[in-house]
């Protein structure tokens, strides 16, 4: 993760981790469609684990890494039934986590803080720990106000932009097959702030 964006989301975790635990209706709309019970699925970029908790409750078998220690320690204080489940990672170099070989991946809100160049070796690297016939949920802001000529928000955090078109090239260029993609409003209210939601298939 970016130094500047790191050091934000590690000085506000506690904060962070309240807001959204009490929010729904973000990407976890899409979790009964992509994943089902039982299926071993790696939320990448975990956050402070809410995604993790809601996955759990639908009965799937959760693992996640994240990068910032204070967001995993927020998560964990809150959410003491995934420890063993979460460690660090990050992207591009996410490696194989737990093994790898999973039927699901999720990545939400966290490929726009890479630069853009990482991008293409983010999206082998999403594949590289997807098994056959396993799916990739994914979503990036298509809106997001307030970004300054350096690609920051007003908190210092990296904000690329990563139109549509582009990415369905890059993670087409490494072998994933798009299957649906949906449009929302964000689920915190920010105004002017809207997202993508795309699900890829790795064939097999």
């Amino acid at each position: 993760m970016d130094e500047r964006t790191h050091a934000y989301y590690a000085s506000h975790a506690a904060e962070i981790a309240e807001r959204y635990a009490a929010v729904s209706g973000g990407i976890d709309a899409y979790f009964g469609v992509a994943f089902a019970p039982g299926k071993r699925v790696l939320d990448v970029g975990a956050g402070p684990s809410c995604n993790m908790a809601r996955l759990m409750r639908l009965g799937v078998d959760v693992y996640g890494v994240e990068p910032c220690a204070e967001l995993r320690a927020a998560g964990l204080q809150r959410c003491p039934e995934l420890a063993g489940r979460l460690v660090a990672g990050s992207l591009p170099d996410l490696g194989r986590p737990f093994g790898g070989e999973f039927d699901g991946v999720l990545c939400s809100a966290v490929l726009m803080h890479l630069p853009r160049e990482e991008v293409g070796d983010a999206a082998l690297a999403l594949r590289g720990v997807l098994r056959p016939g396993g799916v990739l949920l994914l979503s990036v802001p298509l809106a997001r106000p307030g970004i300054s000529e350096d690609g920051r928000d007003d908190k210092g955090r990296l904000f690329t932009p990563l139109p549509e078109e582009w990415l369905e090239e890059v993670f087409g260029a490494v072998g994933l097959a798009l299957v649906e993609q949906w449009h929302a409003e964000d689920a915190v209210g920010r105004e002017g702030v809207r997202w993508c939601t795309l699900l890829w298939r790795r064939p097999g």
